[in-house]
């Protein structure tokens, strides 16, 4: 009588292939439980600045702690600009130099009620190539030209 020992295995197999089906669910209910590797990261606020060949547009704007703020090279190629803000806050470097190049700078608690000035370092002088992010709506204005 062989069969009771096969449905015997048979019963056993299914048994633990439930118990691991069981025990590997977690039942943390998906999203929202904190611990879940798939969860979609919290949403970021990004602005674009575009570099139109010799000015940033917007030329001011007003951003909240935790956005980011990216720049990005819409106008002429090859002129070469720059992102600087005063102070060294953050520097681009020389990194404008091809269509659709771009810098990001991600603006932090630390950041809110300060207002940063930055510029082109090539284009500042000759072309007033600057411009201004407010971090926060307690910032103060910029400058007359920021």
């Amino acid at each position: 009588m062989g069969h009771p020992i096969a449905a015997t295995r048979l019963l056993l197999a299914t048994g633990l292939v439930s118990l691991v089906t069981f025990a590997c669910s977690g039942g943390g209910g998906g999203y929202g439980g904190g611990n879940s590797p798939t969860a979609p990261p919290p949403p970021s606020n990004s602005l674009v600045v575009e570099i139109r060949d010799f000015e940033f547009v917007p030329k001011s704007i007003t951003v909240n702690p935790g956005d980011t703020v990216t720049w990005r090279l819409t106008g002429s190629a090859g002129i070469g600009h720059t992102v600087t803000a005063g102070g060294g806050v953050f520097d681009s470097g020389a990194s404008f130099n091809t269509a659709g190049a771009t810098f990001s700078h991600t603006f932090t608690a630390a950041d809110a009620g300060k207002t940063f000035q930055y510029y082109c370092i090539a284009h500042q002088v000759c072309c007033l190539m600057q411009g201004s992010v407010r971090v926060g709506d307690t910032a103060p204005p910029p400058p007359p030209g920021y």
